[in-house]
């Protein structure tokens, strides 16, 4: 009886750890960030989508398009890995998402180092999707002007600089979509808003601690170097970087206390 006993409680333990595992990886949370400027004439909402590495949420992702749609954003930018390189039916299911998410509204999109595909930017292209492949969109929201910029990177070299590639006008809101982080060229460029993803939030955080890991460098946002940066608002002034934990997983399917995540930014 008492080892019956043991193997039903054994047998619980197991259960609710596979829960607690797939809800890790299925539940969805909404992140919300403000900020303010006297460039934004009237309110803007972004939502911002990144790392999907070709998950699901709901069949054909219609929770997360639903969950996309009931913040009625002005745009969508999407900044990269939204499938794992080498995996068609991924590639096919982050090529349906977004072209679904055109009739939500406009899509902006820059690529990762799965999802860097000559190819694959194409079909989204031809679905409607705003790929921008180190190029500007001008944009106008009631009287609030915004410009986009977006760059391919997939690491960066000693010597980046935006200037290289850009002109900034400064009477502009100013954001840049980049799938990695390179806090010290967004700042030294004038941005307002740099919009990123990568780190997956570190996949597994702890509370009081953060992300295990990132970058290579254990408890990152405790060492002081640039893989510190792993998860949410940063800001340096009048430059602020935001960095999406993002939805999927890569490269085990595990998250821990990182819940997949849709950012949804409002600017005032």
């Amino acid at each position: 009886m008492k080892r019956l006993k043991k193997r039903w409680i054994f047998l619980a333990i197991l259960l609710l750890l596979v829960l607690f595992w797939l809800g890790n990886l299925r539940i969805l949370v909404t992140t919300r960030v403000e900020l303010t400027s006297d460039k934004i004439a009237e309110e803007v909402t972004i939502v911002h989508l990144t790392d999907l590495h070709g998950a699901v949420f709901g069949r054909d992702n219609a929770r997360l398009i639903d969950r996309v749609a009931g913040e009625e954003p002005d745009l969508i930018a999407v900044t990269g890995d939204m499938y794992t390189y080498g995996d068609a039916e991924g590639q096919a299911r982050a090529l349906a998402l977004l072209a679904a998410l055109t009739e939500v509204a406009p899509v902006y999109y820059v690529n990762g180092e799965h999802d860097n595909s000559a190819a694959f930017r194409a079909d989204l292209t031809a679905a409607g999707v705003h790929v921008l492949d180190y190029e500007t969109a001008d944009v106008t929201i009631g009287e609030t002007r915004l410009t986009l910029y977006g760059i391919n990177n997939v690491y960066y070299s000693p010597t980046f600089d935006l200037a290289n590639a850009f002109t900034l006008d400064e009477s502009r809101y100013n954001i840049l979509l980049a799938h990695s982080a390179n806090v010290p060229a967004f700042r030294r460029f004038g941005l307002d808003l740099a919009l990123c993803g990568d780190t997956h939030g570190g996949q597994v955080r702890l509370p009081f601690v953060g992300a295990v890991y990132n970058s290579g460098v254990w408890f990152p946002e405790r060492s002081g170097s640039g893989a510190q940066y792993t998860k949410g608002l940063y800001p340096f002034g009048s430059f602020s970087l935001f960095l999406s934990s993002g939805l999927g997983t890569y490269p085990v399917p595990v998250r821990l206390f990182d819940l997949p995540e849709i950012a949804v930014i409002t600017l005032r």
